[in-house]
């Protein structure tokens, strides 16, 4: 039996077959473009996402199973036969670093109201099935009613992740705080044993992990519900798949890549460009070289595994691809232009320069990792092979593909409102490239393979039995004490999105002071649902009066206007809702409060006769 279906693997029958199954999938692709009308593909999708992205983590599983025992090894490797050995300090980073997210870092949203919609999306998958955002929904004696349902602009995949916490332990936002909590703690390890397997030295890998999890903002949005500590998380794992398949070109290793780089994509809008940087490091083909007698280190483009288990990511992604057609229109906020070259100029010189300021981000650590860019002649050890600067130019790609894409978004710039966590997805290559680079340098210190001619031929051994420890220590002392000047900034709640923020505080508090049964109608019912509140969009309050009128009866008169942020911007569409509910609606006051000139208040609806 074994032998029939490796005859036919090997037969032209089967390689036909697998470009049929191309051609299906990209006809699939095609139709549903040239079929159906954006509202149709919307509407598809809310039903289909949530059931791709279950089989993406299925399959996910299937290949971490299949894994298992090499990934069992490579953590034994790093504690069994030393005690002082490489697992013990990357377990100390790691908690270190758990820590420092989890217990400094000030648990609150940042990013508002973007994270209340995550968080009520994940509700909506983990409840009903369906991806998207509530504009009017209910619960019924616990039961969960989406009424109206929108779909959202942004990729469905941290929601998908957030939906399993709830549906494991239930709606709880702050399980989304402790889920981005163990991503970063997760990304620790990933950037260790990236580097690991490029340079195969313990010592840049330790430090790279350091440099990662010390990096002030990315403890800052690790511990709020924002969608970029999971797309670092998730693009790092991908590079890590890559760089694992291309070194042993095994076949488990190939279908778990080939199924977690179609996730990876779905975590964010930018997330697909780690697509292009797999494409790119396969096209290379890193970890091999031109007299490579192994067949089994041909090009990947030249064997039939690689298309074979491509088409499990052909498939998975292609609803990615429907999503971005269907939000082709969206404004994202943007007046004009989403994309221009004419943000670049001034999307650079701050982007730039947030890394050279030492005021958000520790100059250090750029100077590290210019180090380690420089100094492209990674040396083997431990079995690693020589990637010289192909590898790094990689690492440098994957930097330039994360920090390049916002120079010319509108949003872009690190200093437009909070948009510095998009830095997030840039912070990984840049540890990898430092921890690089803190070993060159202790290695040219202790005489190594770098140092001047003059230094290899002597005095070696006393450099690295006396300068190697020094070094080490004072290199480790060195970034710690830099990073402390950064500790109030990791602490530091700030004025930033102040008004936004104390209406969700008084929020909290306004939906305790009126009955369980009853409805709120408010700019934000993704927020008001996640704690269990009935809601609906305050336009109902305009566009559906017998609606609202539905409502006090079933409600026995318990509808209520929330007064919200919204009410108190200087955009004149969001103040012109609240001003006409006010012309239409008698308003009686359960709870008012107020913070600088915004006020906040809940108050009950009835109609004007």
């Amino acid at each position: 039996m074994k032998t029939q279906a490796r005859k036919f693997f090997d037969s032209r029958s089967f390689l036909a077959l697998t470009g049929l199954l191309y051609l299906a999938l990209a006809g699939t692709l095609l139709y549903i473009l040239g079929t159906l009308t954006k509202p149709e593909i919307e509407a598809m999708l809310t039903k289909l996402i949530p059931k791709v992205l279950w089989a993406n983590f299925l399959l996910i599983a299937v290949g971490v199973v299949l894994c298992w025992r090499d990934i069992a090894e490579a953590f034994r490797e790093l504690f069994i036969g030393r005690l002082k050995g490489p697992g013990i300090w990357l377990l100390l980073v790691f908690i270190v670093g758990l820590i420092l997210a989890s217990q400094v870092a000030p648990q609150t949203h940042r990013i508002y109201y973007d994270e209340d919609i995550y968080a009520n999306m994940a509700q909506n998958i983990a409840f009903t099935g369906q991806a998207g955002t509530t504009n009017y929904g209910s619960f019924e004696y616990g039961e969960y009613f989406v009424n109206w349902l929108g779909y959202n602009k942004d990729p469905s995949g941290w929601p998908f992740l957030i939906s399993l916490a709830f549906q494991l332990f239930g709606t709880d936002e702050t399980l989304a705080f402790y889920l981005n909590n163990l991503l970063f703690a997760g990304g620790i390890l990933i950037v260790f044993f990236i580097v690991r397997l490029l340079a195969g030295r313990t010592f840049a890998s330790l430090i790279a992990a350091l440099v990662f999890a010390i990096i002030p903002h990315n403890l800052v949005w690790s511990n709020t519900a924002a969608a970029e500590t999971s797309a670092a998380f998730f693009a790092g794992i991908a590079v890590l798949c890559t760089l694992v398949y291309l070194r042993t070109r095994a076949a488990r290793h190939l279908f778990l890549l080939a199924v977690v780089l179609p996730f990876a994509c779905y975590m964010r809008p930018e997330s697909s460009l780690i697509a292009l940087w797999a494409l790119v490091a396969v096209s290379l083909n890193l970890f091999s070289t031109v007299s490579d007698p192994e067949p089994a280190f041909r090009h990947p483009f030249a064997t039939r595994s690689f298309w074979v288990t491509g088409l499990f990511a052909f498939a998975l992604i292609i609803p990615h691809f429907w999503h971005f057609f269907a939000m082709s229109g969206e404004s994202w906020g943007a007046p004009a232009a989403k994309f221009s070259t004419s943000f670049f100029s001034n999307n650079l010189t701050v982007n730039g320069l947030y890394f050279l300021n030492n005021k958000d981000f520790p100059i250090l650590f750029t100077m590290l990792a210019l180090v380690g860019l420089a100094a492209w002649k990674i040396r083997p050890g431990q079995g690693a092979e020589k990637i010289g600067s192909g590898g790094v130019s990689l690492i440098l790609l994957w930097f330039l593909l994360f920090w390049g894409i916002f120079l010319f978004f509108y949003a872009g710039s690190y200093k437009y409102g909070a948009d510095v966590r998009f830095a997030l997805v840039c912070f990984m290559p840049l540890a990898v490239l430092a921890g690089l680079g803190g070993d060159a340098l202790r290695e040219w210190v202790a005489g190594g393979e770098d140092a001047p001619k003059g230094e290899r031929e002597t005095g070696v051994n006393v450099a690295r039995i006396v300068y190697r420890p020094l070094f080490t220590a004072l290199l480790i002392l060195l970034l710690l004490f830099c990073w402390l000047k950064f500790v109030p900034l990791v602490r530091l709640v700030g004025q930033e999105a102040w008004g936004a923020r104390y209406d969700h505080k008084y929020s909290y508090e306004f939906i305790k002071k009126i009955p369980t049964r009853s409805i709120v109608v408010t700019h934000i019912p993704t927020m008001l649902l996640l704690w269990g509140q009935n809601a609906i969009q305050s336009y109902a309050g305009i566009n559906n009066p017998d609606l609202i009128r539905d409502l006090m009866i079933r409600y026995n008169g318990h509808v209520y206007f929330h007064k919200n942020f919204w009410c108190n911007t200087l955009n004149d569409a969001n103040r012109s809702v609240c001003d006409e509910i006010g012309r239409r609606y008698n308003l009686e006051p359960v709870a008012i409060a107020r913070e600088q000139n915004h006020e906040y208040g809940l108050y009950r609806m009835t109609f004007k006769k």
